[in-house]
Formats: structure tokens, sequence, C-alpha cells
């Protein structure tokens, strides 16, 4: 219990506070999610693909690999850049632009497969909720001063936001 509490902890706490960002800076987005509250948990979920919380982590090779022509011999580290990949324009149509309407299935924020955060559960459930409830509740999300960046080689998230919120 306490892996998935601390492990949820990070992901929830800069999750949402991607997505109170991203509503604040896309006010058209925002006014389409009080319009329809029930895009809450995509909201939340393209917050993550956009802003990506966890942005690097490294993995160790299992065996020889080839990957774009480099070889990566067996237990080598390899830097994994999710931020990269979720704004990959391969794999995302017009990947810089927030669009709580977006299909955002596939996008790596939570990392992939058996290294999947062990607290995404709980930290999709709490974005969703909170999405809805300012859906519900605020009219605007307004940011009124300089958001402060927190400084961490695999988290991407805010030491502060102030915004302004006028309630609905």
């Amino acid at each position: 219990m306490r892996s998935l509490l601390s492990a949820g902890l990070d992901t929830t706490v800069n999750g949402i506070g991607a997505a109170v960002y991203c509503l604040a800076r896309f006010p058209d987005q925002f006014e389409r999610l009080r319009g329809d509250p029930t895009l809450a948990r995509n909201a939340f979920e393209e917050a993550v693909r956009f802003e990506s919380p966890v942005q690097t982590f490294f993995r160790t090779t299992t065996r020889d690999v080839e990957l774009s022509g480099a070889k990566i011999p067996e237990g080598e580290k390899v830097l994994m850049f999710l931020a990269a990949a979720n704004r990959d324009p391969r794999r995302w149509e017009q990947p810089d632009t927030y669009d709580i309407t977006r299909r955002t299935s596939g996008h790596v924020g939570y990392g992939s497969g058996i290294h999947m955060c062990v607290g995404q559960l709980v930290a999709r459930l709490e974005g969703e909720v909170m999405m809805a409830a300012l859906a519900r509740r605020v009219a605007r999300i307004e940011i009124v001063g300089e958001p402060r960046r927190l400084f961490n080689n695999t988290l991407r998230g805010l030491g502060s936001l102030p915004v302004e919120i006028t309630p609905a």
C-alpha cells in the first residue's frame, strides 16, 4: 500500500497541476470541458500527454538490440524520453496542441508495459474527479503570476501556479 500511495503522489500532483495549467492557458479547451464534463478524464489524460509529468526513465537492455541502426549491447543503460514520445509527430497529429477531444490512448506519460507507474490508476481517478469538479464549479481559470517549475531530472511539475478562479 505504501508503494502505491507514494508512487501515486507525484503522478497525481504533477498531473493535476499540468491539467490546471493547460486549462488556464487554453481557455477554449476549458470551455469545451465546461460544456461537456464527460471529457474530464480525457482533459486529464491529454494534459499528461502534453506536459508529461514524468519526462525520462532509464532502463537496462536484457539482450543485444538494434534500434534505428544503432547496436546496443545487453546490460547497457538506455534513457527513454517519455516527453518526446508524447510529442512525436509520427504518432500524434498536431502534437504541440492541447486538445481534450484527442484520443490519448497510447501516450507513455505513465511509462509502458511491466514498468508502468504503479500509481497511475490513483492519479487517473483523482485527475478525472478534479477536472469534473472544475467543469461543474468554475467559470474561468486565469494565470495571474509567473508559474514556477520545480527542477528535477525525471519529473516535470510546478512549484507554484498563481491562478484566479472565477466560480460558475
